[in-house]
C-alpha cells in the first residue's frame, strides 16, 4: 500500500522502490490468457471534500477513488523486447 499526501505525492518516497510483487502460481497456460493487474485506489478521509471542520476529527471513511489496469501481455512483450528492467505507468481512472 502506498499512502499519498494531500498533493498526490507519496508520503514516504523511499518506500516506493522497495515495493514489488512476485507471482509464483502462474502456469504457461495462464500466461496465454488475458491477465491484468488491477489497482484499486481508496481515499481515506472525510466523506465530502468541502467538509472542513464538521464532525469529530477522528472520523475517517474509506471510499473508492479510482481504478487502474495493466495488461500482463503488454508487460511480457515489453520485457522480452528490451530485456531489461522497465517501469510501467498505470493511468488511474477516477
Amino acid at each position: 500500500m502506498v499512502r499519498l499526501n494531500k498533493n498526490g505525492g507519496p508520503r514516504n518516497p523511499e518506500k516506493i522502490d522497495r515495493m514489488c510483487a512476485l507471482f509464483t502460481d502462474l502456469s504457461s497456460k495462464d500466461m496465454k490468457r488475458d491477465l491484468y493487474i488491477v489497482a484499486h485506489v481508496i481515499r481515506i478521509g472525510r466523506m465530502l471534500l468541502n467538509d472542513s471542520k464538521k464532525g469529530p476529527p477522528h472520523l475517517h471513511y474509506r471510499r473508492p477513488y479510482g481504478c487502474a489496469v495493466l495488461s500482463i501481455v503488454d508487460v511480457l512483450q515489453s520485457i522480452s523486447e528490451i530485456k531489461e528492467e522497465k517501469d510501467f505507468v498505470l493511468k488511474v481512472y477516477t
